[in-house]
């Protein structure tokens, strides 16, 4: 058995890091494990943070720093292909006034780096790069990590937070199936991607808070303006759904770009226009799903590795967050009445249990995030006569909107959990209370 009890977290991206966080303030030792060579790169696109993520950061002591670099979004209007202005949409500020604050855009990188340099040293000291995972080896009531580099990180259990390919979940799946053959689980892709995505940042060219989305047969934008630089996101509907991972090339990516330059991005904007003045750009596939399997003895997924959506809306990373909350309060628990603080097999099973049964239950918003994303990129791409009038003409209205906004999302944003176990004054207040209220003062907590 491990000396003490350890959690191996596998990735250093935002959930990987929250996790990081997270365990050091429940009093449980981790490392940190990242492939590549540096944690924070100028890299990737937007992340919008909601409310009820925000409160999660504001027990980690990052909430200013987040909101600092930060653009609170306040403008949504909806245009045609050919830049006509069919709504300008309220919710937003509906948002807003039910939780106390509008969602917020950041620049991905930007958002890696206050949650990185925000752990203290004695943490940030157990965070490693070039650690790629080639292996993972369980024993009895513990599990060992082999990384590409020949070394070994011996713990108590595994925290896969690797994404949407996650090396953790495909290892995960080879020995459930090395157990039982016959077993049912999860393919070695467990999502389906309907539509392609380009993504790209550049510099921002208009005020920030504007979040405007473009729709046309089989195709949409998502545009995101924040105080420095601003992102698109063009979809296109591929031709037919896949579980196949592409890799696209630059040519694939320009020529997609192409097919985009004349959409509007503004109303004085063009995709043309930005597209010589990229920061960066990246071209996936958009998977969607929600895995069959999230644990496997002392492994546990987290994040895009067992339930991915698509970018509309921008549920990704707060759901992600919320993993990491239901876990690490679980995980909290477990090792506080355990002897010795040493958790066994069966306790780890149950901690996972309960993680995957609370998160996939209507107690928290995971499924209808998932649904809710998948329904408005479908609506924005009209892909058929029914989503097309929904989009077009039905939730326009102002008062069909707010009832939208809530009816459907704000009753699924103040189902965001917090950590139980780090108190903080409650500082998101809208008209619609937490469900599960920030505890202002310690309890019986020892840390």
């Amino acid at each position: 058995m491990a000396k003490n009890f350890q959690a191996i977290v596998i990735g250093g991206g935002p959930v990987g890091l929250t996790a990081a966080h997270a365990l050091h303030h429940a009093g449980i030792d981790f490392v940190l494990l990242e492939r590549k060579s540096a944690i924070v790169e100028d890299k990737g696109a937007s992340l919008v943070v909601y409310p009820h993520t925000l409160r999660v950061m504001h027990q980690f002591g990052l909430l200013e720093a987040l909101l600092s670099v930060g653009g609170e979004l306040n403008h949504h209007l909806s245009f045609t292909c050919d830049g006509q202005v069919f709504n300008e949409g309220a919710r937003y500020d509906r948002v807003r006034e039910n939780h106390g604050h509008g969602p917020v855009v950041l620049h991905r990188a930007e958002v890696i780096g206050i949650l990185y340099n925000g752990l203290p040293p004695t943490a940030k000291s157990k965070v490693f790069t070039n650690k790629k995972l080639v292996d993972i080896v369980p024993h009895e009531d513990s599990i060992d990590v082999i990384c590409a580099d020949g070394s070994t990180y011996h713990g108590s259990m595994v925290i896969g937070a690797d994404g949407v390919h996650s090396k953790a979940r495909q290892l995960m799946r080879a020995m459930a199936l090395r157990e039982d053959s016959s077993r049912s689980w999860d393919p070695e892709q467990p999502f389906t991607s309907s539509y392609q995505l380009l993504y790209g940042a550049f510099p921002a060219l208009a005020p920030s808070g504007l979040g405007y989305d473009v729709q046309a047969p089989g195709k949409a934008i998502m545009y995101l303006g924040g105080p420095k630089r601003a992102w698109f996101f063009l979809y296109k509907k591929l031709p037919r759904p896949t579980t196949e991972r592409m890799n696209y090339t630059e040519e694939d990516i320009e020529l997609l770009a192409q097919e985009f330059a004349d959409f509007p991005l503004t109303q004085t904007v063009k995709v043309k226009d930005v597209w010589p003045h990229m920061l960066g750009a990246g071209m996936t596939n958009l998977e969607e799903g929600i895995a069959q399997h999230w644990h496997l003895g002392q492994i546990v997924l987290v994040g895009d590795a067992c339930h991915k959506m698509t970018t509309h809306l921008g549920h990704g990373f707060n759901n992600g967050v919320q993993d990491i909350v239901v876990l690490c309060n679980e995980l909290q628990h477990a090792v506080k009445v355990a002897p010795d603080r040493k958790p066994d097999a069966q306790s780890l099973t149950r901690a996972f249990e309960a993680y995957e049964k609370t998160r996939k239950s209507r107690a928290c918003s995971l499924v209808a995030d998932v649904a809710n994303a998948g329904l408005e990129t479908r609506m924005h791409t009209w892909k058929n006569i029914f989503y097309y009038g929904l989009s077009r003409y039905l939730s326009i209205p102002r008062g069909v909107e707010g009832v939208m906004v809530n009816w459907l999302i704000s009753p699924q944003l103040r189902k965001g959990r917090v950590l139980d176990y780090i108190p903080r004054q409650e500082v998101m207040r809208g008209k619609m209370s937490w469900v599960y209220p920030m505890i202002a003062t310690p309890t019986n907590h020892p840390y």
